[in-house]
């Protein structure tokens, strides 16, 4: 049920004065907005990458202080600050740091707080401007980007530093000449330094291949945007990478600029609605992790609450297996950055994007068919919605905990002539992420050169055991073992 909208002057004054305090972050966010005119089927979107280089631990909540109630992304533990979210009114809001304008407000970052205050009061883009006018008086001691859209299809980023503002509107055609707009970290107001001009190209970029095509639907910003790995120097695409970007091996590539980074923590796709239509139909498409290393799932502000698997006692479990994954990916051996694009997939079509995506496509059809259905037949009961939405996320860390390829062979080889050698290995029992695991089979590979991108070689002989022995000629004088699960 809608609460009826009271002045927020003392909830901000509030929030001004009582600033929870945390620690120092630094924030290098990603963030646009799609206006229903640009999309599919007519609804906005509201998209954010979350990137904090300290802190990974990152939750979905349900925050019903009022006097509108939210779901938002937070760090683990904090019930009172949000960074991207939407309410029970279909307002919503991500954000990005703006780091060239300048603040001489003294105190922590008031971003969380502020958008926290957003989401709790706000119907309207024009409740969010009150707040900024607001704001402009008593001082911001972070200078960031706003985004903000409502249920009437009405969306606007605010650029703003210490105690001025620029407003962008989502209708203007001169802010958004196709319906979009984008921001990295930096404002169009501020200074000549443009930290995450690449980021901010090439979504721009994406959108506009989307725009051009018409195909932009929540799905394809949170599995081909979200995801993109295009750095500065290179575009690794089609995956896997088949080239070497120095100093690292074959196949790695570094994410630092690109839009999927590697400190990138969360982030999600919110689905507005037709003006019209009943706010709560307003969807929070939710990532909790990087993208590359998880899946895109739907939450709803009516169900009173989010999953368990997305805010658990301490973390969250979808948050943590994400982790796991992005462990996986990079080789943090030769720098902080460099992801293996081959663990992504490999030129088999197999590997951890590839099932993550599949994984994606099917939750995203389960949630869209409830939509679908919702929007002509009405919302069903609150602890419905919950129950629909627990079971996709159960379900979603089910299927997520599972997978695992088994860990590489480590082969001795013993030249028995010149044309025959035996390989060994010690029989592989467990996956990469040291689970049991059973290899029906293994299979023998041959090369003229080192196996230094992993997939190259004839297939020689399939074993279900090692020792092997192997017929040589000059073309196979380099070897690998594969397994078969």
């Amino acid at each position: 049920m809608h609460h009826p909208r009271k002045s927020f002057l003392i909830e901000l004054l509030a929030v001004l004065i009582l600033l929870t305090v945390l620690p120092c972050y630094v924030f290098s966010s990603t963030v646009a907005m799609v206006g229903g005119s640009a999309t599919v089927d007519g609804r906005p979107l509201l998209i954010k990458n979350r990137d904090n280089s300290a802190n990974a631990n990152q939750e979905y909540y349900f925050n019903d202080v009022g006097p509108y109630s939210y779901i938002a992304v937070t760090y683990a533990g904090v019930i009172d600050q949000a960074w991207f979210g939407v309410n029970e009114l279909g307002f919503a809001i991500n954000n990005a740091d703006a780091w060239n304008l300048t603040s001489s407000i003294p105190g922590p970052d008031d971003d969380g707080d502020i958008m926290d205050l957003a989401l709790r009061i706000c119907q309207t883009v024009e409740d969010f401007q009150a707040i900024i006018d607001s704001t402009d008086i008593s001082g911001r001691t972070l200078p960031t980007t706003y985004g903000v859209i409502d249920a009437t299809g009405a969306g606007a980023f605010f650029e703003v530093d210490d105690h001025n503002h620029w407003r962008f509107d989502l209708d203007d055609p001169a802010a958004a000449p196709n319906g979009y707009m984008v921001r990295a970290n930096f404002a169009y107001e501020g200074g000549s330094y443009h930290l995450g001009q690449h980021r901010h190209d090439r979504v721009t970029a994406l959108l506009d291949s989307g725009y051009a095509a018409g195909i932009i639907t929540h799905d394809y910003v949170s599995m081909i945007i979200q995801q993109d790995i295009v750095n500065e120097e290179t575009d690794p695409y089609p995956l896997p990478f088949d080239g070497r970007e120095r100093p690292l091996p074959y196949g790695l590539l570094h994410t630092h600029d690109a839009i999927n980074r590697d400190i990138t923590r969360s982030g999600g796709v919110i689905q507005g609605i037709i003006p019209g239509e009943d706010p709560l139909l307003s969807t929070l498409w939710a990532i909790v992790g990087e993208p590359t290393a998880t899946i895109s799932l739907p939450l709803w502000a009516k169900a009173g609450s989010t999953p368990v698997e997305f805010d658990g006692p301490e973390f969250s479990a979808l948050n943590l297996k994400a982790q796991e994954f992005r462990d996986y990916l990079y080789q943090r051996n030769w720098a902080e950055d460099a992801i293996d694009t081959w663990r992504m997939i490999d030129d088999r079509g197999e590997g951890l994007l590839p099932f993550l995506n599949s994984l994606e496509a099917r939750y995203a059809d389960t949630g869209d068919s409830a939509l679908a259905v919702w929007r002509t037949q009405g919302m069903p009961s609150a602890s419905e919605i919950a129950s629909f939405q627990n079971g996709i996320a159960a379900d979603a860390l089910a299927e997520m905990d599972a997978w695992g390829p088994p860990l590489q062979p480590e082969i001795t080889i013993t030249w028995i002539n010149q044309d025959q050698v035996q390989i060994d290995w010690s029989p592989v029992t467990l996956d990469v992420f040291n689970r049991p695991i059973t290899v029906a089979s293994y299979c023998i590979y041959g090369s003229d050169q080192p196996f230094i991108n992993r997939m190259i070689g004839d297939s020689l002989t399939t074993t279900t055991a090692p020792p092997v022995i192997i017929l040589t000629t000059e073309e196979h004088q380099f070897f690998q073992v594969r397994c078969q699960p």
